[in-house]
């Protein structure tokens, strides 16, 4: 027998309308590779101001966790709606740069529309249409945005206790990036080498330590945690040297603050060379990885860029949005993707009923 509706015919045509209000933005009419890298060179620039108004580790958490959630929606969106291919633009677009600022508000204000439709739709609450505004019938969602942080986050006696990143060693990449850096009018480049990424490599790996808690030696369908772990990094670290250079390149007067640059777009072939040379993965196996890392790869219904990062342009390009990847949860993030492919499901969790058993 059916279950009868929770949400009233009339607050189901809002909800359809609420649905297909993204499809009057410009950026729809875009191929994907145009659409996709203007919002993520957007989203870039945009995640860069929110992170400077935080003051406190907890704060940075918290924006990060909401930075990616807000590039949900947006993305979906344009993956579902563009065409595919597309060009990567070579110059500033003042209505498109508007157009991608306009998705991204939306997608902003999306998250409520679809809470509440969620939980009107589980009967947690009860909807009301006033006029235009959609109200629910008690104040649901007041004060609880940052509340499950406050009880699940320990609280550090200092913002200035131990750093995990080793200031010394920093300030040496800092400054060998610097060196290599180049700006020509509104473009800067670097010369990217196994050396600086494997510093970069090194200064984040007490973070990632604590990040990736389950063994490495389990194997999956294709590859390890272990190797995961390690193209992770690679990949973390070309992001993380982007980033650097970007901002170096700003302080360098680079012309409308590096928009152009800010994102790493390496062709497939590159990405895949550098990251083999840089993780010691074995090609086959960094295919694997960049495969299911891949956003809307496997099978992906309704892809996010928590768990499938990697932007596949179009045949020819990847986009590395650094400050995405550099707020991941790569080895929790994993685990849930696995738990979406049928093919990975039952080992994962073979090996979950295995650690159980021997703990």
């Amino acid at each position: 027998m059916k279950t009868p509706d929770k949400v009233s015919p009339k607050l189901r045509k809002v909800e359809k309308e609420i649905d297909d209000c993204y499809k009057s933005n410009p950026l729809i009419n875009l191929p994907f590779a145009t659409a996709a890298w203007s919002l993520l060179t957007f989203a870039e620039f945009e995640s860069l101001k929110q992170v400077s108004n935080v003051s406190t580790s907890q704060e940075l958490e918290t924006q990060s966790d909401n930075f990616i959630n807000e590039l949900k929606e947006p993305m979906f969106w344009l993956f579902r709606a563009c065409e595919e291919g597309g060009q990567i633009p070579s110059a500033c677009d003042g209505d498109v740069f508007q157009a991608s600022w306009d998705l991204f508000k939306l997608g902003k204000k999306y998250q409520w529309f679809e809470a509440a439709y969620v939980y009107a739709s589980n009967d947690l609450i009860e909807l009301e249409l006033q006029g235009s505004t959609i109200q629910p019938t008690k104040a649901f969602f007041k004060g609880m945005e940052y509340r499950a942080y406050g009880h699940l986050m320990k609280a550090h006696e200092s913002d200035e206790g131990i750093s995990l990143i080793n200031v010394d060693n920093f300030n040496l990449l800092t400054d060998r990036i610097k060196q290599s850096v180049r700006v020509e009018g509104d473009r800067f480049h670097y010369r990217l080498n196994p050396k600086m990424v494997s510093d970069a490599i090194i200064i984040m790996r007490p973070g990632y330590d604590r990040a990736f808690s389950l063994p490495p030696e389990w194997q999956f369908s294709r590859y390890s945690l272990g190797d995961f772990r390690r193209v992770f990094e690679a990949i973390l670290a070309i992001a993380f040297i982007r980033f650097r250079a970007w901002m170096i390149a700003i302080e360098k007067e680079c012309d409308n603050m590096g928009y152009l640059d800010c994102i790493y777009v390496p062709t497939c072939n590159e990405l895949l060379r550098r990251v083999a040379r840089y993780s010691g993965v074995p090609d086959a196996k960094v295919l694997s990885i960049l495969d299911d890392l891949t956003y809307g790869n496997r099978g992906i219904s309704h892809p996010d860029p928590a768990l499938q990062p990697l932007i596949k342009l179009n045949s020819e390009y990847y986009a590395i949005m650094p400050s995405l990847w550099m707020s991941l949860s790569p080895e929790r993030n994993l685990t849930v993707l696995l738990n979406k492919l049928p093919s990975e499901k039952k080992i994962y969790r073979k090996l979950v009923g295995e650690k159980e058993a021997l703990m």
